[in-house]
């Protein structure tokens, strides 16, 4: 008995395991916008209507040459919903297509500003009637779209800045209560020169040494975004920046030389 139990449970390991092995590997190289999602910390997507880009994993066996994708199949979602809110899904179904580069996302509604998402792909190869397994759902989160727009309706915000001319720290406290949870906590920077962004005496993101990006000043300023949520405790917080020059204040010998 004992035998015959250990062998019925050896053959069902086996089908299991042909079964897992029927389907081709996910593509790799997943990318949303440009952006790699393996390689990005916070994967901000500013377009109410992104594209999706992806590789076919190349096979040492040489039977697996000439493949081609013949259909691909992308499923999106909403993510990290308050109460209230609905839910929003979109299923492209089996599109019969060897696109896998700029994809175009395809609903009839756009995507949502300030809002969580996530998203996974699968294809169809040519040499085999399986679908490839599905990749890893990838999450993703669109900013406020029109920022300007935003600014200018909520008359409310309170700003932290200073116009002191030798100011190069600032800090303002903030107190959450335990009977009132954070949903998320988005923080939206704005600088002419760099800074580093302190929450709670830590470094939010060290690896963003040159935040924001260089413009000419006059026409263009760029505003960076963090996701903070797991940064926020209960009770007092404290945010913090630490401003430098960067190229919009640069001083040689006591005179100012941005735009000479």
């Amino acid at each position: 008995m004992l035998f015959l139990h250990l062998h019925r449970i050896c053959c069902l390991l086996f089908i299991i395991g042909l079964a897992a092995a029927s389907h081709p590997p996910a593509p790799l190289d997943i990318r949303i916008d440009h952006h790699k999602v393996n390689t990005t910390r916070d994967l901000i997507i500013n377009t109410p209507r992104p594209s999706f880009s992806w590789k076919l994993r190349v096979s040492d066996n040489v039977h697996d040459r000439n493949v081609q994708q013949i259909a691909y199949q992308i499923q999106l979602k909403s993510t990290r919903l308050s109460r209230g809110e609905k839910p929003f899904e979109w299923d492209s179904q089996r599109v019969i297509s060897s696109r896998s580069i700029h994809v175009l996302y395809q609903a009839h509604v756009d995507l949502l500003p300030s809002t969580y998402y996530q998203f996974r792909v699968r294809i169809w190869l040519s040499n085999i009637d399986e679908p490839t397994q599905w990749t890893e759902w990838v999450l993703f989160r669109t900013p406020i779209f029109d920022l300007h727009d935003y600014l200018i309706n909520k008359t409310e915000l309170l700003w932290i800045g200073s116009t002191e001319i030798n100011m190069n720290e600032l800090r303002k406290e903030f107190f959450v209560p335990a009977d009132s949870p954070i949903k998320s906590a988005i923080v939206y920077l704005c600088g002419l020169g760099y800074y580093q962004f302190y929450l709670n005496g830590e470094n939010v993101d060290p690896s963003r040494k040159l935040d924001p990006g260089w413009t000419t000043y006059e026409k263009r300023t760029l505003v960076v975004s963090f996701d903070v949520t797991a940064n926020i405790t209960t009770g007092m917080n404290a945010v913090g920046v630490k401003l430098g020059n960067g190229w919009y204040s640069i001083e040689q010998h006591g005179r100012e030389t941005y735009g000479k």
